[in-house]
């Protein structure tokens, strides 16, 4: 499929609020060829996100943060999730200006340095959203405390665990997009950024056997 294999017919906003809903009425090229018939869809318009999976290679610990989502009300319980430091990229921002600004803002430490594991979707049947997502590497000592923004109901607390267990709680309290990608990535990546921040030495122990 090309760039041209769709035709938006109509769009109409439907609500302005937090979150921005348009309805679309379009159609889109078929496999077999010809136009299929037309589709009205809403979607929530895409806020582009930034996330950051924080990392203390040194002390092997990831600095995770906690907090109350409406999305889980009724499906976990309690509904409080574990996640990955995140939030929109505003006007002017670059990707890595977000990451240091939200580091700073959610869990009170500083980023020594950012990798890029990579850009996604969230939920494209009926969003926009994309999240580009990052592994922060950080003093995991500089971590913790209660933070957020009062006025926008924001309460966070930090949570600073092994790597170990944090790979634990995949799909427990680990359970939304960013953390399972992270938690994944780190999991294939941990061995190499444990030996890039501490070479092992004669008669050291082997990081990957730890």
């Amino acid at each position: 499929m090309t760039k041209k294999a769709y035709r938006i017919l109509e769009t109409q906003a439907l609500w302005q609020g937090f979150l921005k809903l348009k309805r679309y009425r379009l159609q889109h090229r078929c496999f077999e060829g010809g136009w299929c018939p037309e589709l009205v869809r809403e979607r929530v318009e895409g806020n582009h996100a930034v996330s950051v999976l924080l990392y203390d290679p040194v002390r092997d610990e990831v600095a995770l943060i906690e907090q109350f989502r409406v999305g889980a009300l009724g499906h976990q319980e309690p509904p409080w999730l574990l996640e990955t430091v995140g939030g929109y990229v505003e006007e002017g921002e670059t990707l890595e200006e977000v990451a240091h600004r939200e580091t700073r803002e959610e869990t009170g430490c500083a980023l020594l340095e950012l990798e890029f594991i990579g850009r996604f979707f969230t939920t494209p049947g009926w969003s926009g959203e994309r999240i580009s997502l990052f592994c922060g590497l950080i003093d995991s000592r500089e971590a913790g405390g209660i933070h957020g923004v009062a006025e926008e109901g924001e309460e966070i607390r930090v949570v600073v665990m092994s790597a170990r267990a944090a790979i634990a709680e995949l799909f427990r309290r680990a359970n939304s997009t960013s953390i399972v990608v992270g938690l994944q990535w780190l999991a294939a990546n941990r061995t190499r950024l444990r030996a890039r921040a501490a070479p092992t030495a004669p008669g050291s122990p082997d990081p990957s056997a730890v």
